[in-house]
């Protein structure tokens, strides 16, 4: 079997999901569906931000579906049941995938997942590595159970993390990878010629998701911390701490620190921190706030 001849859907969300689609989309393997999160409004104006793999979408021609939930897929407005395809593929899709739509193809569903597993299951395995300062990650291929990221692997492969890698970068990094994995594997997966390996359950270790609050440094951690917390955090998540000023209290967003790793070997936040925002000023220098506000 060919690749271009491969029929199958897939969900995913986000610049791992889009790295994926387009390294799929290169080896000759285009989905007869796609489907992704809705458009969203941002901004005070509620103006609406179009979702990229959406837009994609609308260049190549293909099919794409942006439901709000999935738990209906029965419904008038599902296209689902109206095509037919071999297998799913879900790459950073946010929402659970209901049994009935995971046994809709007849040769299941494939999962791309950023981590060595059984190591780090669950929703922010990328964060969650950065954070800790793991050297490697990896990418898994597994078929999806109706347990989470709990399925048979087909492929893995480690990945290098590097000094420069941010969650975004790392995202890219492992979404392509993945995709290029499922372009070499799935023929010989959909022939039957791959042999699953059950996962060793008694090794996992899981992610949470990670929220604002996540964000918050006291300025005695230790610098490799604040850098970490940057690198796994950052645009999505600030990074800040509380600082009582003229007795307020005062959240202080940081903008950009020392990412250099050497540098922060024995050191404390306040020796990599370069400028910060205070509560409701602009953006200054460490300098020029410490002379402020210490």
């Amino acid at each position: 079997m060919q690749n271009k001849d491969i029929k199958f859907v897939f969900f995913g969300v986000g610049p791992l999901a889009e790295s994926a689609l387009y390294a799929l989309y290169k080896n000759d393997l285009t989905p007869s569906l796609i489907i992704t999160s809705p458009d969203k409004k941002v901004g005070r104006n509620l103006k609406i931000q179009k979702n990229i793999i959406a837009t994609w979408c609308e260049t190549k021609n293909i099919k794409v579906w942006q439901p709000e939930t999935l738990e209906n897929i029965d419904s008038k407005n599902s296209p689902l049941k109206e095509i037919v395809f071999d297998v799913a593929l879900v790459v950073s899709y946010p929402k659970i995938l209901p049994k009935e739509i995971l046994e809709l193809p007849k040769h299941g569903t494939l999962n791309v997942h950023p981590s060595l597993l059984p190591k780090y299951r669950g929703p922010s395995p990328i964060q969650t590595a950065l954070l800790n300062g793991e050297a490697l990650t990896a990418v898994s291929i597994i078929k999806l159970n109706e347990k989470i990221d709990a399925g048979p692997i087909l492929l893995q492969k480690e990945i290098e993390i590097l000094d420069g890698d941010t969650n975004e970068t790392l995202e890219r990094k492992c979404g392509a990878e993945g995709g290029y994995m499922l372009a070499q594997i799935l023929s010989h997966y959909l022939e039957g010629n791959l042999k699953l390996k059950e996962q060793n359950h008694s090794e996992a270790t899981f992610t949470r998701k990670f929220n604002k609050t996540d964000g918050e440094i006291k300025l005695e951690d230790s610098a490799i911390e604040v850098q970490n917390k940057f690198k796994a955090f950052l645009p999505h998540i600030s990074i800040f701490f509380f600082l009582k000023h003229k007795e307020r209290e005062l959240r202080i967003k940081i903008s950009k620190i020392n990412l250099d790793k050497d540098f922060a070997k024995n050191k404390s936040a306040v020796d990599i921190i370069k400028n910060v925002i205070p509560e409701g000023k602009s953006e200054m220098t460490w300098e020029d706030f410490k002379r402020g506000y210490f």
